[in-house]
């Protein structure tokens, strides 16, 4: 059977437009490790030495934008595609992997969506990221504000003692300069109003936001001399898991549904004369 000359232009778009998708997707991929790279190394200030710091919250973010972009991106060829399709078993089958991609990319970032909100899940990783010391005046005890990957971050430091004493919160570089003075820690510490840990009850010392800072906390017992404090350093997920890295996942999952409902009736309209079944 001769082939007409609506079908050969129609092959003829099908193929430019699948050229061009690999070209854009190929160039998409070339962004993605050139802004990792940026994003981790440049303004993440990701190093070896002296401790391992790679931020990828940053990078998810921006990463997690661009598959979002890719997908409605898809979207759009999906439907060219659809449009200069040779047969109707082709646009059936077209649409009808379409819908079931869609299913499965819904499913996937609606559990890390979930996973990334839900109250108990972040409770069991802060609980998991829990560490507990004693303090004395003697051993200070010193911590970095984040971890290796930055998927976590120090948010607080609860102490408690049999007695009363002061706690002083310091960065890591003030102490090496006015270590040998308590009087000059008192004056410089982090923790201005939060530094009196009362007897047999619980003091609760913020940490402030950093992108990666060692932090000291000191223990002053001059009223008390000799006593022990009990000290947990608790770490919640990073602002960017939970905010912004979520957003986008969640967006990509309602995309996908919006984007499968817009298809089914394509698919059942397609499926009649098709020999996919």
């Amino acid at each position: 059977m001769p082939i007409s000359g609506k079908v050969l232009e129609g092959s003829i778009r099908l193929a430019r437009i699948r050229r061009i998708k690999m070209t854009l997707y190929a160039v998409q991929t070339v962004m993605m490790f050139a802004l990792a790279f940026l994003v981790i190394f440049v303004m993440g200030g990701a190093q070896i030495t002296p401790v391992f710091y790679l931020p990828v919250d940053s990078f998810a973010a921006v990463m997690v934008l661009l598959l979002l972009v890719i997908c409605l991106e898809g979207f759009f060829f999906r439907i060219m595609e659809v449009r200069f399709a040779r047969s109707s078993s082709a646009r059936h089958l077209m649409a009808k992997n379409s819908i079931k991609l869609a299913i499965v990319i819904t499913i996937i970032s609606g559990i890390v969506a979930v996973t990334l909100i839900a109250p108990p899940v972040l409770s069991a990783l802060r609980d998991a990221g829990e560490k507990t010391v004693a303090l004395t005046a003697g051993a200070d005890l010193t911590f970095w504000s984040r971890d290796p990957l930055a998927f976590q971050r120090v948010s607080e430091a609860r102490a408690t003692a049999p007695a009363s004493v002061e706690i002083y919160l310091v960065a890591e570089s003030v102490y090496d300069e006015y270590g040998s003075s308590l009087s000059q820690l008192y004056f410089l510490r982090i923790n201005k109003d939060s530094y009196i840990v009362p007897e047999d009850e619980e003091l609760v010392i913020e940490v402030p936001a950093a992108d990666l800072k060692e932090f000291r906390l000191v223990l002053n017992d001059i009223d008390n001399p000799g006593t022990i404090a009990t000290v947990t350093i608790s770490k919640s997920v990073s602002e960017a898991f939970t905010g912004i890295v979520s957003l986008l996942t969640l967006a990509i999952a309602v995309a996908n549904i919006a984007w499968a409902a817009y298809l089914t009736p394509i698919e059942r309209k397609y499926s009649v004369g098709s020999i996919y079944r």
